[in-house]
């Protein structure tokens, strides 16, 4: 589950979520590590625990993921199964 979907970019652009199935990637952006639509947008920020990841972003391993879960209401939310490429 992705947090601050609420808050993010993708939330704040299109007042919606992506659906079950769109594809999502992984970003570091100096503070925390987050989902991203295909075009970059940030849709939500990993958990803490998944900061582990940053380390191999850096030896420029990518992942990939698809939305498993999504919903508006009653909060917006997001969950997504990601794999290195």
């Amino acid at each position: 589950m992705l947090d601050d979907v609420g808050n993010s970019d993708f939330y704040s652009k299109f007042n919606n979520v992506p659906a079950v199935g769109d594809q999502l990637g992984i970003l570091f952006d100096k503070k925390r590590v987050f989902a991203v639509d295909v075009n970059g947008v940030k849709v939500g920020a990993l958990p803490t625990s998944f900061n582990y990841l940053v380390a191999c972003l850096e030896d420029d391993v990518t992942y990939v993921g698809l939305v498993s879960s999504s919903a508006v209401l009653p909060v917006p939310t997001v969950a997504a199964d990601f794999v290195p490429q």
